[in-house]
């Protein structure tokens, strides 16, 4: 039997006891306490450091290239730390409230029609007129028939019956006795990294207001393929994470029901756009069949559930409405975005772009639908990179560098910077290969080849080349940390590239290029071509339209046309799997590559 250790966790002072063997980031989440991990535990992302006092394992080769001296110091990854003792365990990375992200986009108007709405009934000589009753007295869903008709046996008893109901598309949900009580709606998108909501009135069509919050599911892994592997190998993993993206949504929909001193009661449909993996999740649906050849979905179409059955904290009688995907990379939230934009009714060429952990790609092209997708990784986002974070208080997202070489910072707050966040790492690193600091290789350049300031900013830090970028050389960009983002790059465009070929066309033909999502909102068209994830000539073409997938969920909510059209929008894309192309390499080793200098 293994023998049983204490370990304390610092400053927060809560203990718990563990088996010897037991990982620190185990331990933690074992404890209940956030120890961020984007990697889940591979020991990539050097993120997971805590400092020790105590008996643990002999560090690795792992610890020892993540953390080089900081070793000395008592720092090592909760991830790689192995409890063979009692230990005390300070945590390094604090949780940020202050995240920021994207709560609007752009979106074509739609009337007001929603599908839930009230139905009144008229009296007829003092009594309901029953053929008007009976329109509203299937239920949308049948388990809840018996309950429904004896509330209105009671309701008969007692000498009344109902005189108000809501309905989605004339399906029962709900009795409702009182005419004039509002009624509400949400749409929410939920991204990989972050997840907003959006609360209407359905009468009126009223925005009541919106929130945001980082995904809770980032504890366990930054990217969907992470996330997918803790599910599939983690006993319970899928209910962990759905458990986790729940209490997410039931977070912020008390937040806004708080904030407009509504009842949670009063909300009856919740329309949600998310990313295939993210909608397998919220079910408690094992999304593992993502990750491996044919990539198949458990599901992909239009899906309405109970809230009972998620535990989501609206009218137990409302409904959850889950949107369309296209396939397994190319989700609802893709989906949405193209509704919200009217994209497939668009004559004009268009490639519409979301950039983040995944890339997902769509081209229109004389009505006709092209979709594929590209794996990312964190890495555009800030994260797995040395210096990287979220975009939160205290990030550097944006990066400007003078002629005389001196370095201009933006940051989020404007307080002390921390680390780096998506839109700050790819404006630095385009600024660097426009200066020369970096090479079209990828590598640093030699000191001697930059101007003195720039010059005096490469430096070396456990023995790896790095750029230093904060006066107290706290903040650094490494070389590692620009391979991150090559590979990052050279995925999405290799894909763009083949996709526009799969169709017979170039970037010279597309009208237009529409960049979705937060992440992308917060870069510039000059950042972009400047990486080399889109091509110099394009630089005109580039329109940012925000948060899409909450816009397309807004619509569907509001619209009961929407929602017709949303379903035919994931029937139409043709999706092109290009992963096992077979000039996939080729134009993948061309697209590394940064843009020649052009001062």
């Amino acid at each position: 039997m293994a023998s049983c250790y204490e370990i304390t966790f610092l400053p927060v002072g809560k203990a718990i006891s563990v088996n010897e063997g037991t990982t620190l980031l185990q331990a933690a989440r074992a404890a209940g306490l956030l120890v961020e991990a984007p990697c889940d535990g591979l020991g990539t992302c050097g993120k997971c450091q805590v400092k020790i006092l105590g008996e643990l394992n002999i560090p690795g080769e792992i610890e020892s290239k993540q953390l080089g001296n900081l070793l000395a110091a008592g720092v090592r990854l909760a991830c790689q730390a192995k409890v063979i003792g009692p230990a005390q365990v300070e945590l390094l990375s604090k949780h940020n409230d202050g995240f920021v992200t994207l709560t609007e986009g752009q979106s074509t108007q739609w009337p007001l029609d929603p599908p839930v709405h009230k139905i009144v009934y008229k009296r007829l000589d003092s009594e309901y007129d029953q053929s008007d009753l009976a329109k509203g007295i299937e239920p949308l869903f049948p388990g809840n028939y018996p309950g429904i008709l004896q509330e209105l046996s009671d309701q008969y008893k007692q000498g009344s019956s109902a005189n108000a109901a809501i309905v989605k598309n004339e399906k029962l949900l709900d009795w409702h006795y009182q005419p004039g009580q509002p009624y509400y709606g949400v749409a929410l998108d939920i991204g990989t990294t972050s997840v907003v909501a959006a609360l209407f009135d359905l009468a009126s069509g009223e925005s009541m207001g919106v929130c945001s919050c980082l995904n809770p599911q980032t504890e366990f892994g930054g990217d969907v393929l992470t996330r997918i592997s803790f599910a599939s190998k983690q006993a319970g993993g899928t209910q962990i994470l759905q458990g986790k993206i729940i209490a997410g949504i039931n977070r912020l929909l008390e937040q806004l029901t708080t904030e407009n001193q509504l009842h949670s009661e009063d909300i009856y449909e919740v329309v949600v756009a998310g990313n295939t993996t993210m909608q397998h999740l919220l079910l408690g649906v094992d999304p593992s069949s993502l990750a491996y050849a044919p990539y198949q979905p458990v599901f992909t179409q239009q899906v309405e559930v109970s809230p009972a059955t998620l535990g989501l904290a609206i009218s137990q009688r409302g409904v959850v409405t889950i949107l369309p995907s296209a396939a397994a990379f190319v989700g609802a939230d893709i989906v949405a975005g193209l509704l919200a934009v009217g994209l497939h009714h668009d004559s004009k060429t268009t490639l519409f772009i979301d950039i983040g952990t995944n890339g997902e790609i769509v081209v229109c092209k004389n009505g006709s639908l092209v979709g594929t997708s590209s794996a990312a990784g964190p890495a555009l986002e800030g994260m797995n990179i040395s210096c990287g974070c979220r975009a939160e208080q205290g990030a550097i997202e944006s990066v400007s560098i003078a002629d005389d070489g001196t370095v201009g910072l933006k940051v989020i707050g404007e307080g002390l910077p921390k680390g780096l966040c998506g839109s700050g790492l790819i404006d630095l690193i385009s600024e660097l290969a426009r200066c020369g600091v970096i090479t079209a290789s990828g590598r640093f350049a030699a000191p001697e080849k930059l101007p003195a300031a720039l010059a005096s900013r490469l430096s070396h830090i456990d023995g790896r080349p790095v750029f230093v970028i904060s006066s107290d050389e706290h903040i650094c960009l490494s070389q590692k940390d620009v391979r991150q983002v090559q590979l990052a790059k050279g995925a999405i465009h290799t894909a763009m590239n083949l996709l526009l070929k799969e169709i017979d066309i170039c970037f010279e033909d597309v009208d237009e290029i529409l960049v979705a999502g937060a992440f992308g909102f917060h870069l510039k068209p000059k950042a972009l071509v400047g990486i080399g994830l889109l091509p110099h000539s394009c630089q005109q073409r580039i329109q940012f339209v925000g948060n899409t997938a909450k816009e397309g969920a807004k619509a569907v909510l509001l619209n009961r046309h929407a929602s017709i059209e949303v379903q035919k929008i994931g029937q139409k894309i043709k999706i092109v799997e290009l992963s096992l192309h077979p000039e996939f390499q080729d134009y993948f080793v061309q697209a590394l590559a940064f843009p020649a200098i052009s001062q």
